[in-house]
């Protein structure tokens, strides 16, 4: 998008008052901003099954002017509001949260549970933030869509789901999200971080990180534990297999190069030993 005022700004403190100056309106966004966030954490969905979390966003985005699209990807959120000509600028956020059980004690706190994977109930929490991803896209949203005589051009946001599951961004677009919208000239996702409140932060270069996964499955030979001789345990492979890559994390790759430690899962059933 393309501001109407071009000239240079004086940089903002880290606190509300600076904010203020350069978002003048932002303390009317804040109560409606507040309760959209106090009832995301209040009521998390797991990936794949942002139903409510979908409608809520998208509710919010068509009350101000947005065109919005449902069920894309699943219960992924895209939505769009013109404002002439310059630039297509998308913003991001996601609808998911995790199997966590949520122990803060803070009134608003989750206790919601529902099917994980295998069917039996887990916790469910928004333990990675999206919940307040979400709530910043949507005051932007509301902030820009009410000053649209200071911006050109055109704001997409989008909500996206499964994200935990590494899921949600492909089949958005193998449901063809960029058909359906402007492709954009620029995506944007925040995060939030220890920093005070109404400090933005940004650098030069990259400065996080995607990821992609690798599974492995060792197989071996199960049985009964009473006959360990009689089985080869795929279980002694894989913790093997656990530490020598841990230490080629921790010793012998750079920090920045986006190596993390194996996550191992091995078989439900006890005594004995699982064949997988």
């Amino acid at each position: 998008m393309t501001s109407d005022d071009e000239r240079p700004r004086t940089p903002q403190g880290s606190g509300r008052p600076g904010a203020r100056r350069v978002l003048p309106g932002l303390d009317t966004l804040l109560p409606a901003t507040t309760e959209l966030y106090l009832d995301l954490h209040s009521h998390p969905e797991l990936s794949g099954a942002e139903r409510r979390t979908a409608a809520r966003f998208a509710d919010w985005l068509a009350e101000d002017g947005f065109h919005v699209l449902r069920g894309i990807g699943g219960h992924g959120v895209a939505a769009t509001l013109s404002n002439g000509e310059g630039p297509a600028v998308l913003l991001r956020a996601e609808l998911d949260a995790l199997p966590v059980a949520e122990r803060t004690g803070v009134p608003y706190a989750s206790t919601v549970t529902a099917p994980g994977p295998d069917g039996r109930p887990v916790p469910v929490m928004h333990a990675c933030g999206h919940d307040a991803h979400l709530a910043c896209v949507a005051a932007a949203a509301r902030w820009l869509a009410a000053g649209r005589d200071s911006w050109r051009g055109t704001l997409l946001v989008v909500g996206q789901p499964a994200e935990e599951t590494l899921s949600g961004a492909v089949a958005m677009l193998e449901d063809g999200l960029y058909d359906r919208i402007t492709p954009p000239d620029v995506v944007l996702a925040q995060r939030t971080a220890s920093f005070p409140a109404g400090m933005v932060a940004h650098a030069d270069g990259p400065v996080l990180a995607g990821s992609l996964t690798l599974e492995v499955g060792f197989e071996g030979e199960g049985g009964h534990a009473a006959t360990p001789h009689l089985t080869a345990d795929p279980l002694l492979a894989a913790a093997g297999t656990v530490t020598r890559l841990s230490t080629i994390v921790a010793r012998e790759t750079d920090p920045r190069s986006g190596w993390s430690s194996p996550r191992p899962h091995c078989g439900r059933r006890t005594p004995g030993t699982p064949g997988t």
